[in-house]
């Protein structure tokens, strides 16, 4: 294509012509000149950038630090969202966690109302459709000694079935059994944490631990949970849930009462449903009135769930609206290089036009010029983006994916962008006068 051609805008179509193919008839003979337009002034914009290449490169920076920027504050929020789900995931799926919520005065308690208890736990199992496993829980913070070594940590006293409803389970030796229950043993299973701590590489099954002074027998080492926000889901030790209302509960007013209650339902069960059955059973255990408060709270896996969705997607929805104001900056500083690459190139306009070259050809070939600008920006902030999402999860553990989806919407808003701030440059290009652009100096 030689220089005129390029200059005009339809000259592929023309050529096309004389070359001897038949001219298109009708809609393909405006798709073909609609379509050369555009390669020409595609081929325009990239001899134009590649003429200025610094000032290319130095343009598209602003883009590419928007890009980058607004690429990070997805795949952050994305990975908090993620974050969130396995910190649920590791409670156990379809189940409800049930907390007492006494009535107190003064720091006394004033009513049984909102006492959560063993009898409790069993009337849910009995009366509740679709439980099939509870898990009445109390916990303590404890000290535990072995060889010389201390470490603190929290106590679950638990039943078996707390392993089965949260998903727990041992990677050696075993779990708490209903004999160890019954006769309230002395045994406990520990997660890995407390096992590095207190044993180092010696084998913790069948060791003593001392937990508050009291000697207990390791008979397991929990499976790894990792850890979310912060919180290692690896630090604590289980024991038989009678051992631990006798050994740690002595500040719970009741023989029999509990801190909280697990609840597993059936897969397929409507927790929705299982949770106004449920709360319509402890209101009447408590006496509650119509009208009046519950003094306990119970909340599903599914409402945590849809919490944890809402409040990641505000948090990622700011993230992106702060990184955009980088975007909006580099926006800004592409139509004041096109502004001045107008200026600049005035004659070549008149040039074009007294050649042929219609006002939209004009405008598009400062458009297309825009874009090519943000779209190289774009992709080199999205390159970027990769780099450091992969270094963000090597050094701080915390999973920042970048999609395809991402990716690729990432690239189109860029182009969109470049559309958008070089739309007035671009129009006002070609509003310029043919003589008066050719009289410009």
């Amino acid at each position: 294509m030689s220089g005129s051609d390029a200059m005009t805008g339809a000259a592929p179509a023309d050529a096309m012509i004389a070359g001897g193919t038949p001219a298109p008839a009708g809609a393909a003979a405006r798709i073909a000149r609609i379509a050369g337009g555009w390669g020409v002034n595609i081929a325009i914009a990239l001899t134009a950038l590649r003429t200025n290449m610094l000032r290319s490169l130095l343009t598209s920076l602003g883009v590419m630090i928007g890009v980058l920027s607004v690429v990070l504050a997805v795949a952050v929020g994305e990975g908090a969202r993620l974050s969130v789900m396995d910190s649920i995931s590791t409670l156990g799926s379809n189940m409800a966690i049930v907390l007492p919520q006494p009535e107190n005065r003064g720091g006394r308690r004033v009513s049984d109302r909102g006492r959560l208890t063993e009898r409790d736990a069993r009337a849910v199992l009995r009366s509740v459709a679709g439980v099939t496993a509870i898990a009445p829980q109390l916990r303590s913070t404890v000290q535990l000694v072995s060889g010389g070594r201390n470490t603190s940590t929290t106590a679950i006293g638990m039943t078996p079935d707390y392993g089965r409803i949260t998903g727990l389970d041992v990677a050696q030796g075993r779990f708490v059994q209903d004999a160890d229950v019954r006769t309230a043993a002395r045994v406990t299973v520990i997660g890995p944490t407390v096992a590095g701590r207190l044993f180092g590489d010696l084998d913790p099954v069948g060791q003593t631990v001392r937990i508050s002074r009291v000697p207990f027998t390791v008979i397991g080492v929990l499976e790894s949970k990792g850890s979310s926000f912060g919180q290692d889901n690896d630090d604590l030790v289980l024991v038989p849930l009678t051992t631990a209302r006798q050994r740690f509960a002595s500040n719970l007013p009741g023989a029999d009462d509990l801190a909280v209650l697990f609840v597993g339902f059936e897969d397929g069960v409507d927790l929705a449903d299982a949770k106004r059955r449920l709360t319509r059973l402890l209101r009447q255990r408590n006496n509650i009135g119509r009208g009046e408060m519950n003094p306990f709270t119970i909340n599903t896996t599914a409402e945590f769930m849809e919490a944890s969705a809402t409040v990641t997607a505000v948090f990622q929805a700011v993230l992106v609206a702060i990184a955009s104001i980088s975007l909006l900056v580099g926006g800004i500083g592409i139509m004041n290089i096109m502004l001045v690459s107008v200026t600049e190139r005035t004659r070549e306009i008149g040039l074009r036009m007294a050649l042929g070259a219609r006002r939209s050809d004009i405008r598009n070939q400062f458009l297309v010029e825009a874009a090519v600008l943000c779209v190289i920006g774009g992709t080199a902030g999205l390159a970027l983006a990769y780099g450091c999402a992969a270094l963000f999860e090597r050094l701080a553990d915390f999973p920042a994916p970048i999609g395809l989806g991402t990716a690729l919407l990432a690239i189109l808003f860029a182009g969109g962008i470049g559309l958008v701030f070089g739309g007035y440059p671009a129009i006002r290009a070609s509003r310029l006068s043919p003589i008066d652009a050719l009289r410009s100096e």
